[in-house]
């Protein structure tokens, strides 16, 4: 059996060394799609059928955050996978190593599309709670930031 960390599936696609490889990138970015289809489709059905507005739905079906678990969880072995193709493109016909290749891209570019989307400063809506139990600053920094401005209390937290 083909099945490892790498390819959940464990089908090898093509009569080639690297065809568990291959499986792993094709079978890996099946199940992130299929996730996300269902995902979607559970969303649809909600606006179209019980008449929920769109953005309740996808609240509901916590659209697109569910597709994230799979796709982090297979993002390693997808990443691995790509990478034998990309650098030993001896072992498999050509077509292979650009698969091998574009999934590596594809990979790499889910972390910064992440950062770019969500992470980044602009984007970014978290606050930081300040808890008098945890810092001894904490207490002073909170009254003032009750009494004085944002400015106040960055200040305090710069210093």
């Amino acid at each position: 059996s083909g099945a490892s960390a790498v390819n959940p599936i464990g089908i090898g696609i093509g009569d080639h060394a690297q065809k568990y490889f291959l499986g792993a990138v094709v079978f890996n970015l099946g199940i992130v799609v299929v996730f996300f289809a269902v995902n979607y489709a559970i969303a649809w059905v909600q606006q179209a059928w019980l008449n929920v507005p769109w953005e309740t739905a996808i609240f509901y079906v916590r659209a697109p955050g569910l597709v994230y678990i799979p796709m982090v969880w297979l993002l390693t072995g997808t990443s691995i996978a790509a990478s034998n193709l990309a650098f030993f493109p001896s072992r498999a016909p050509a077509w292979v190593a650009i698969i091998g290749v574009l999934a590596l891209a594809l990979c790499v570019s889910l972390p910064v599309a992440m950062w770019f989307l969500l992470l980044r400063k602009s984007k970014f809506q978290a606050t930081t709670v300040l808890d008098p139990k945890i810092n001894w600053d904490a207490a002073a920094m909170v009254k003032a930031y009750n009494s004085d401005s944002d400015a106040a209390l960055l200040a305090d937290i710069a210093m």
